[in-house]
């Protein structure tokens, strides 16, 4: 599976997000999604995950998806939001929907695989902090498989990020956020070309067993590898950092 940013909004009494906010933040993740090129996965920021309802559907399965379509497509010309359409479709029987996304216990969830594409990466992290800042009552928890995210995990809200420490790694932490460098920094022009990530290998069954290991020895084709100039940052480019409000480390 290709290097992924997980991202989630907890549910909890303190966070919350209203009709719409949420709205707002899917326009912008719409913008995101349809004005950058993603090379491995876009972003897939859910409130409810929405699958389906094969169980109750004895037709076709292609009649059920054009029956589906075609009731969004009359409920949005109604005014429905997102949220109260996916609600209606599972209410007339056309859906399963499951609150929160794709994780357990969230108000929002989702995850977006960038592999080695480190400005994708960006992207996900300046989308999130966006987000944050209209969702104000709301707090973003992140996590980077990656090097981007310098600290692995954050929590962002209304443009302010929290850092959490633990004993190990609180002085590398600590002189993190002193620095204001928690997020790398990018050189988008690196991946104007960068190739589409792929997750099978051709003929893999009929290589022989070499061949095989040369293939799970590169694991740069997993989108683990590393494009950086120096210790995680270029030399030039973007830099996320600069654009957030405040650092804060919370203990863990």
């Amino acid at each position: 599976m290709a290097r992924t940013i997980h991202y989630k909004i907890i549910d909890d009494p303190g966070n919350r997000v209203t009709d719409n906010e949420w709205e707002e933040i899917l326009r912008l993740q719409h913008w995101y999604n349809s004005e950058f090129i993603w090379t491995a996965g876009r972003l897939a920021l859910k409130m409810y995950a929405v699958f389906p309802n094969w169980e109750e559907f004895d037709g076709d399965e292609k009649e059920l998806i054009e029956r589906i379509t075609k009731r969004q497509r009359d409920l949005r010309k109604s005014g429905y939001s997102e949220n109260e359409i996916i609600l209606q479709l599972e209410s007339d029987g056309l859906v399963i929907a499951k609150k929160g996304g794709y994780m357990d216990n969230c108000l929002a969830s989702g995850f977006t695989k960038v592999a080695g594409n480190e400005f994708n990466a960006y992207l996900v992290c300046e989308f999130l902090l966006k987000a944050s800042t209209i969702a104000k009552n709301a707090e973003f928890s992140l996590y980077d498989e990656g090097r981007f995210i310098k600290s692995k995990r954050i929590k962002i809200q209304d443009g302010i990020i929290r850092v959490s420490a633990g004993e190990e790694q609180k002085g590398i932490t600590d002189e993190l956020v002193r620095e204001r460098k928690i997020f790398s920094i990018v050189n988008s022009q690196k991946y104007d070309e960068f190739p589409k990530f792929r997750t099978l290998v051709a003929g893999y069954n009929d290589l022989d067993d070499s061949e095989k290991m040369e293939i799970l020895k590169d694991w740069n084709w997993l989108g683990f590898g590393e494009n950086f100039d120096i210790n995680g940052d270029d030399l030039q480019g973007y830099d996320l950092n600069v654009k957030v409000i405040k650092f804060e480390i919370e203990n863990m």
